[in-house]
């Protein structure tokens, strides 16, 4: 899980990690950079990622569904 997503760079870099049986979510709360990432999975040919729109204090993912998060400072803005 990835708070605060937003193009998808780092997420793409965990779809390595994780393998074609992982899967990486990018979470980000402005609808623009939810449909760049997205856009940049397709042109990517990502298929292991998974963008939502969504607050990190309200995160639209289920509970005991994830098994590491990464954040590149957004958390600060929480």
């Amino acid at each position: 899980l990835d708070l605060g997503s937003g193009g998808g760079f780092d997420c793409f870099l965990a779809s390595r990690q994780v393998g074609d049986t992982g899967k990486v979510i990018g979470v980000d709360m402005t609808p623009e950079m939810v449909s760049r990432a997205r856009s940049n999975a397709v042109k990517g040919n990502f298929k292991n990622t998974d963008f939502r729109l969504g607050e990190i204090e309200h995160l639209p993912i289920a509970d005991h569904t994830v098994d590491a998060i990464i954040s590149n400072c957004v958390v600060n803005l929480s």
